[in-house]
């Protein structure tokens, strides 16, 4: 063998190394990806909202929110201990453009 060969198995034996060592840290990533293979999953992508936004995205007034509350639809989060948030995942769940009429009798 001449030294160009030697330098090249050199070079192929280093990179193999460097490529196990980097199988070996994907391994648990690895392992998760054949545990799903086939299954639907969805990233969590959850986060707190003011009533606000909540208001908003089920296209109603800001006070509504205080009745769904009242009501039980929406469970509200102290934040700051004076305000309220919601999980967006539970505002998603509740219809949108409903008529909400919650509590008494509405008399116009």
């Amino acid at each position: 063998m001449n030294t160009l060969d030697l330098d090249a198995l050199d070079k192929f034996t280093r990179k193999a190394q460097k490529l196990q060592a980097l199988v070996a840290e994907l391994q648990p990533f690895l392992e998760l990806v054949r545990a799903l293979d086939g299954k639907d999953f969805t990233i969590p992508t959850d986060r707190l909202i003011r009533s606000s936004e909540a208001a908003k995205i089920l296209c109603i007034d800001h006070n509504a929110i205080g009745k769904l509350v009242k009501a039980g639809l929406l469970t509200p989060l102290y934040v700051n201990s004076d305000q309220q948030k919601f999980w967006l995942s539970e505002v998603m769940k509740l219809p949108r453009n409903k008529p909400w009429r919650i509590g008494g009798n509405r008399h116009d």
